[in-house]
């Protein structure tokens, strides 16, 4: 089990780990190919736990491990330094 604290790291526009962490799980790994079936269950799994947590969000390690591959693959439009800590932050959970 890995606990992810769900922080808000301000700035011009405020970086919400659980907003960015949604829009990471919601992307195809591989957005040429899609998102398949087992793709898409795993991240819903991840998201249903994401909307029902409290400033923390404790995942099993099969979700914890898919979270941080598509955390891992994801390609961003800007650096940023609040994303690097927030991999960093869900790395080091």
């Amino acid at each position: 089990m890995k606990t992810i604290a769900l922080q808000v790291i301000p700035g011009d526009f405020p970086l919400d780990y659980r907003q960015v962490l949604m829009d990471v799980l919601r992307r195809p790994s591989d957005p040429q190919q899609g998102i398949g079936l087992d793709e898409m269950r795993k991240s819903i799994r991840v998201m249903d736990a994401l909307d029902m947590a409290n400033g923390e969000v404790t995942l099993e390690d099969a979700d914890y491990d898919h979270l941080r591959a598509k955390l891992l693959a994801m390609r961003w439009n800007t650096a940023d330094r609040r994303i690097v800590q927030l991999v960093d932050d869900v790395s080091s959970a």
